[in-house]
């Protein structure tokens, strides 16, 4: 596998896998904003947890392709 095929793979992890479920996450918080069960802010909590992930998925990804160039 070339660098190039191993960036790919993590654009599109990126934008068909992490950004659809921090969007979908931050969506249910806006819309669960005033009810006072909390879960606004457990599915805020998670969206942040996913862009961490979502970031450590990234820079693994330039490690690797660092690795393989």
């Amino acid at each position: 596998m070339s660098p190039a095929d191993v960036l790919r793979f993590a654009v599109r992890r990126m934008f068909w896998a992490h950004m659809p479920v921090i969007f979908l996450l931050l969506l249910a918080s806006s819309v669960t904003a005033q009810l006072p069960s909390g879960f606004s802010g457990l599915c805020a909590f998670a969206a942040f947890a996913w862009v961490v992930l979502a970031l450590g998925d990234w820079i693994t990804a330039e490690l690797r392709a660092d690795r393989l160039s």
